[in-house]
């Protein structure tokens, strides 16, 4: 990435075909001299048209990156292998390591709301 520096003088200049632009910059740096409140907004507007006539910071890049430097940039990204699956110790399949297998939370709560309905019965 570089960057393009561009003076704001010549920026001015450069808009002469969008006359309300080089207008409203010209206005906004000549303001300051004749504001009516005093140093502070002058200060405010002033400190604007010193930071219009440095320079304006664009960034540009210098050329358009090409299909094979952009799939080379890219390759890594794909998918890898999980290192981290283990089987469970109750039923055999895959879970996470140090997670709680869904096959098994699912047969547990299952149970514990037939024991829980059967308890409810019971009392009935």
């Amino acid at each position: 990435m570089s960057f393009a520096f561009q003076s704001t003088r010549s920026l001015v200049r450069a808009t002469t075909a969008f006359p309300r632009i080089s207008y409203t910059l010209s206005a906004a740096m000549g303001m300051a001299a004749r504001s009516p409140l005093g140093t502070s907004l002058g200060a405010g507007l002033g400190l604007l048209g010193d930071m219009l006539n440095e320079m304006i910071l664009r960034a540009v890049p210098k050329q358009r990156t090409s299909h094979s430097k952009k799939r080379k940039r890219m390759a890594t990204k794909g998918l890898k292998n999980r290192h981290d699956l283990v089987p469970c110790s109750g039923c055999g399949r895959p879970k996470l390591t140090a997670h709680i297998c869904l096959n098994c939370y699912h047969d547990i709560k299952r149970k514990l709301k037939d024991m829980k309905r059967t308890a409810e019965e019971a009392q009935e």
